[in-house]
């Protein structure tokens, strides 16, 4: 018998004692116990793999690589033969729901056979935003969105469908919430999947979407310790440095780690270097030069201040050790001893695993850190925390009981209509609007109208057809308004004067990734200012109004200030094609929706732009002045006259619905009353209208 079943049934037999004579602390004891009992029946190989993370990479097959979206016998044998703490899946592992169902049973099902018979943490980065993994599942409107509504439990929402999702479909470990506090415009990893540069609004945020994981089952993991907002480097391609000192860092980016510590179950690290903290160096093995430790593999930046300082005692993983921050600059085996020393628990994805010869490389690195724990390089006694500190996290979230994922459940939750109709209305209490001169909004056409939409990328033209189509439907938009939808890309704007001619109004998006996006002349980058400042200067020529929508990073907003209004959208997710109700669609962006339903009357903008913007010179280059503060925004009446919003009495035993509004009592014949019936399952929660 494997120790797990010993383990289970000794967890039950505690937990029937322990309902029997009310003593929590007797439960405590005997579950620390029995995880003891564990790591000490453990060899130190198998305690080594249980700190190693794995991924399912494109597999080469002859000379083209294909997507792993099931094991192949060498992947099978590599997880029965080892002890893996888990395996982190990305968007070229999920195809569609029975898929993944079948792919993290299958995983599962491996890792059983595996000496230990430990179940494994199955992760995705599914944070919502343009950070997500399912192919057919809900993307939500992303971080900075929910900074934009300022409400917590907006952000706890927008986690719950998130984790409800990836739960359905048997991944139990969320790579979220992003903690970083985007205080600087140049970033170009973080951006968007950042809250907020308010570090008290990220902290808010943070400890609700932790919440809101937590219910739905799955662990949730706050990155990037110590903070990966104020940087300029992306530590996939570098290896970033921040000059800050420990108070420095304390009065801004550890904030939110005050707030999550107590909450959240991991903390991923950043491959950031901190010297006027870190004093250890290392020899990077590909320049030769004397470079900080990053945070990382820094044992005062781990130890000292996260488990210290901060009183962190749960799982600290890495960020994944192929990055060229890590990759480039140190030996693989060093890098996961100093990690270790540290008091790193798991070594995210040490080496790329494509190949057979990549699977022996991987099983000589597991016997290269015994090696070194045998030297006594690394202690023995540091491993046993680690493997106890993720054993325990396994039992305490219920993955040491491990049960298959219902496909049949999954399809009722993954990507269901209830899920985007929720992501759909958070992003529309996210739309920042910035500018709006003469009341152009919401944009009035009439009966016949029609506008000329101009986007950068095919995937956006759905959009459009997406939010006409609901606001004719709820009678807000005339059945007859048009759209002319306008991919600009490797387009000069003189081609489409016509088209503006023909429009009632324009409307210009960009979507920004970087600030490279803001200079025109810039020619891999800069096509799409270059397009959309002579769209502006065109439609102002021919007496037409533009709308300029910031699809993704707001900074643009002070780019474009010659439209005559601006929004902000901050995640710039397309729509390949229109969703069909009763089918399993691919994951589409709500963003967008939301940003047009609010340009054409059918949502009333409430956002506030989460982080400040600023303003930009003749060279497009930003400059120290604030040109609108974090906490901005105008807002403006939809023209959605169905509903008004007050406070509503309801008396349950009359059946009665009192509404006031300012105080006043609103007679009944000016508003309507619709009842839902709520449910709540075990499957998830439904809002289902009476």
């Amino acid at each position: 018998m494997k120790k797990l079943k010993r383990l289970t049934a000794l967890l039950s037999a505690a937990a029937m004692a322990v309902s029997m004579l009310g003593m929590t602390a007797s439960a405590e004891s005997s579950n620390e116990k029995t995880i003891a009992e564990i790591v000490s029946g453990m060899t130190t190989k198998q305690k080594v793999e249980q700190m190693i993370m794995i991924t399912l990479r494109p597999w080469k097959s002859g000379d083209s690589y294909e997507n792993v979206t099931s094991l192949n016998e060498q992947q099978k044998k590599l997880i029965e033969e080892h002890n893996f703490a888990g395996v982190c899946l990305f968007a070229t592992n999920i195809e569609s729901i029975e898929q993944t169902a079948a792919l993290t049973a299958e995983i599962q099902q491996a890792a059983l056979k595996s000496d230990c018979g430990i179940p494994m943490l199955i992760a995705a980065d599914q944070e919502g935003g343009r950070i997500y993994r399912l192919t057919t599942g809900t993307p939500t409107a992303g971080n900075m969105a929910l900074g934009a509504t300022g409400d917590p439990d907006l952000a706890e929402e927008s986690a719950k469908i998130l984790g409800s999702e990836i739960s359905a479909l048997g991944i139990n470990t969320d790579f979220g919430p992003v903690v970083d506090i985007n205080n600087n415009p140049s970033n170009p990893v973080i951006n968007t999947r950042s809250f907020s540069s308010d570090p008290e609004l990220v902290s808010e945020m943070g400890v609700s979407y932790i919440k809101g994981l937590q219910s739905k089952g799955v662990i949730a993991t706050c990155k990037h310790f110590p903070g990966h907002g104020d940087t300029a480097t992306d530590s996939h391609t570098g290896l970033p440095l921040i000059n800050k000192s420990y108070d420095e860092l304390k009065k801004l980016e550890l904030v939110p780690y005050s707030a999550v510590c107590e909450q959240t179950d991991m903390i991923m690290t950043a491959h950031i270097q901190f010297p006027q903290i870190e004093k250890e160096t290392y020899t990077s093995i590909s320049t030769g030069e004397k470079i900080s430790l990053p945070a990382t593999l820094s044992k005062t930046m781990i130890t000292d201040v996260l488990r210290g300082d901060y009183g962190f005692d749960g799982v600290v993983t890495t960020d994944a050790m192929v990055m060229n921050a890590i990759n480039e600059n140190f030996d693989i085996v060093d890098a996961a001893a100093l990690a270790i020393n540290a008091d790193v628990d798991i070594i995210l994805e040490p080496l790329y695993i494509q190949t057979t010869e990549d699977i022996t490389k991987t099983e000589k690195y597991i016997d290269d850190i015994v090696a070194r724990v045998e030297k006594g390089d690394i202690s023995i006694e540091t491993i046993n925390k680690s493997v106890t500190r993720i054993l325990t996290m396994k039992q305490e979230r219920g993955i040491l009981d491990y049960k298959a994922p219902d496909t049949a459940k999954a399809k009722q939750i993954v990507g269901s209509l209830d899920n985007r109709e929720k992501a759909l209305q958070i992003a529309e209490k996210a739309i920042t609007l910035v500018k709006n001169d003469d009341d152009l909004l919401p944009l009035d056409l009439g009966d016949e109208g029609s506008v000329a939409y101009f986007y950068p990328y095919a995937n956006v033209e759905n959009t459009m057809h997406f939010a006409l189509e609901r606001l004719k439907k709820d009678g807000i938009v005339s059945k007859d308004v048009t759209a002319d939808c306008i991919l600009y890309r490797d387009h000069k704007a003189d081609e489409f004067e016509e088209n503006i001619k023909k429009a009632d109004a324009v409307i210009a998006v960009v979507e920004m990734y970087s600030a490279a996006n803001l200079d025109k002349t810039d020619e891999a980058r800069g096509w799409q200012a270059a397009f959309v400042d002579d769209l502006i200067e065109l439609a102002h020529k021919n007496d037409k109004k533009v709308i300029f929508l910031s699809a993704n990073m707001p900074y643009d907003v002070a780019r474009f200030q010659e439209a005559d209004a601006i929004l902000a959208a901050y995640c710039a997710n397309g729509m390949d094609a229109l969703p069909v109700d009763g089918k399993e669609n691919p994951a589409y962006g709500v963003n967008y929706p939301a940003a047009l339903i609010t340009i054409l009357g059918g949502n009333s903008p409430t956002g506030r732009l989460p982080v400040d913007i600023y303003a930009v010179d003749e060279n497009s280059q930003y400059t120290d002045e604030i040109l609108y503060d974090q906490g901005f925004g105008l807002e403006y009446n939809s023209r959605n006259t169905d509903i008004s919003y007050g406070d509503v009495t309801v008396d349950l035993d009359n059946k009665t619905v009192t509404v006031t509004v300012n105080g006043e009592t609103v007679p009944e014949s000016e508003y309507h009353v619709i009842f839902f019936t709520y449910e709540k399952t075990e499957d998830g929660e439904s809002l289902t209208r009476a």
